[in-house]
C-alpha cells in the first residue's frame, strides 16, 4: 500500500469519527432532559473531543458521556496512525533521497572521459537526450531536485543535484577529468560564470554554451567557451528553413529522430592511425566501413566539402559521416579516434 493511499484512508477515518460523533451526540442528547443540543453543540463537542483539548460538559448525560470515552479511543488511535504514516512518509523519503544520493556520488566518482550537463531544463533535457542516444558517459547537474526526480523517472542517467556555478558541485562531477560540459541554464550571468569555472578547473576541456541575449555569445566565448548557440536563433533558421527548404528539413529530421542510431558524426585521425598520409582513395574507408565521407574538417577549421579521392588525410582531420554506432565504431579503430 503507498503512502498516499494511507494519507486518504487516515483522513477517511477523520472525517468518520466526525461524523459519528456529530451524529452519536444529536442522538445521545437531543431529549436531554436538562439541556436539548443542536447540530452546533454535537459539532463543537465532537471537535474538542477528538482533539483532546478539554472541554465542559454541557451538562451531558450518562450515555453522552460513555460516548465520549469511545470517542476519544477512537480519536487517539486515528491521530496515533496519522502520526505513524506522517513520519515513516517523511524519514523514508529522507532516507530513499540520502541513499539516491550517495549512489550517484559513487557512479560519477567512477567517470572519466565524460560529459558533465550543467541544467536540465527547457534546453538541458535535450542534450540529455542526445547523450543517451549517442551512448556515451556523462552526468546532469540540476538545482531543482524535483525536476531531477522527473527526469530519473524516464530515463536512466547518472546525476548531481545543486547548483552548478558551485565550483565544488563542478569537482564533485568529476570536470577535471572530463572532456566536455555543456552548460544551459536560463541565465546567461549564470553560464557566464560556469564557463569561466570549467575554464579555470580544466583548461583542456570542450565547452559548449547556451546564450540567450543576442550580445551574449561575444562574452561567452571571451570567457572560454568553444562553441555558443542562441536556441532562439536556430528556432528561428528552422522555421525559415522548413518552408524555404522543406525536403532538406524533412531529411535532417529522419536523421536526427532515427531509432536505429544512424546520425552525423565525426572520427579525428590520430598520429598513430593507418589513414594518416593516406589519400582518400588509398584509405578505403568506403570499403572497410560502408561510409561516405561527407566532408573533412582540416586543423585549421577550414571544411572540405565532398572531398576528391586524392585527398590526403592528415592527423587531426576530422572525417565527418552519416553513420550507425556500429559503422561509427570501425572507422573510429581506423582513425585511432577511440574516446
Amino acid at each position: 500500500m503507498n503512502y498516499q493511499r494511507k494519507i486518504i484512508i487516515a483522513l477517511a477515518m477523520l472525517v468518520g469519527l466526525l461524523v459519528i460523533g456529530t451524529v452519536g451526540y444529536l442522538m445521545l442528547e437531543r431529549d436531554n432532559p436538562q439541556r436539548g443540543w443542536h447540530l452546533l453543540d454535537a459539532i463543537y463537542m465532537t471537535v474538542i473531543t477528538l482533539t483532546t483539548a478539554g472541554h465542559e460538559d454541557l451538562e451531558m448525560s450518562d450515555g453522552g458521556r460513555v460516548f465520549t470515552i469511545f470517542l476519544l479511543i477512537g480519536g487517539i488511535g486515528v491521530f496515533t496512525y496519522s502520526v505513524t504514516i506522517a513520519t515513516a512518509f517523511l524519514i523514508e523519503g529522507q532516507l530513499q533521497s540520502f541513499f539516491r544520493q550517495q549512489k550517484m556520488i559513487r557512479t560519477v566518482d567512477k567517470l572519466s572521459d565524460h560529459y558533465i550537463i550543467c541544467g536540465l531544463g527547457d534546453t538541458g533535457v535535450h542534450v540529455l537526450d542526445e547523450m543517451l542516444k549517442a551512448e556515451v558517459r556523462f552526468v546532469g547537474i540540476e538545482f531543482e531536485e524535483e525536476r531531477l526526480i522527473q527526469l530519473s523517472d524516464t530515463r536512466d542517467f547518472p546525476y548531481l543535484q545543486g547548483d552548478a556555478t558551485d565550483d565544488e558541485l563542478l569537482i564533485r562531477a568529476g570536470i577535471t577529468r572530463a572532456q566536455g560540459l555543456v552548460t544551459c541554464l536560463s541565465r546567461d550571468q549564470d553560464n557566464l560564470f560556469v564557463v569561466i569555472s570549467a575554464r579555470k578547473l580544466n583548461p583542456h576541456l570542450k565547452i559548449a554554451s547556451k546564450a540567450v541575449e543576442d550580445n551574449s555569445p561575444g562574452k561567452l566565448v571571451t570567457a572560454g567557451a568553444d562553441e555558443v548557440v542562441l536556441p532562439d536563433h536556430i528556432g528561428g533558421l528552422r522555421l525559415a528553413s522548413s518552408i524555404l527548404y522543406p525536403h532538406l528539413v524533412e531529411f535532417l529530421e529522419n536523421i536526427t529522430a532515427d531509432h536505429q542510431g544512424i546520425h552525423f558524426a565525426e572520427a579525428i585521425v590520430q598520429q598513430d592511425s593507418p589513414l594518416d598520409g593516406l589519400s582518400l582513395k588509398s584509405a578505403n574507408i568506403q570499403e572497410q566501413t560502408g561510409l561516405v565521407v561527407l566532408a573533412i574538417r582540416a586543423t585549421d577549421g577550414a571544411f572540405l566539402y565532398n572531398p576528391p579521392s586524392d585527398k590526403l588525410i592528415q592527423a587531426g582531420d576530422a572525417v565527418l559521416v552519416i553513420a550507425n554506432p556500429r559503422q561509427l565504431q570501425t572507422l573510429r579503430k581506423l582513425t585511432g579516434d577511440l574516446n
